[in-house]
């Protein structure tokens, strides 16, 4: 299991309001089964938002390129609007 740290960052126009939880909902909703996700720990700063997930995988950059797809599928979300993968 590898613990794998994505950072946003806010284009301006991201939800001031966005909470921790309705965030990390998003992430677990966005998530696949095949995506081998064990836990998500989100902290949302002002125009940063850190996301970090635990993955099942044997290899640590299969690990990050699985979050990294993760976070793009859920930052599609109008929740999630003007926040970016840095």
């Amino acid at each position: 299991m590898h613990l794998v740290r994505v950072t946003l960052d806010n284009a301006g126009s991201a939800r001031k309001q966005l909470s921790q939880a309705v965030a990390t909902d998003l992430i677990w909703a966005y998530a696949e089964e095949r995506d081998a996700v064990e836990h998500v720990r989100v902290q949302i700063g002002t125009d940063v938002m850190t996301i970090v997930l635990f993955i099942r995988s044997a290899d640590e950059t299969v690990a990050q390129d699985q979050a990294v797809e993760i976070v793009t599928r859920a930052i599609k979300a109008p929740a999630l609007d003007g926040w970016h993968i840095r």
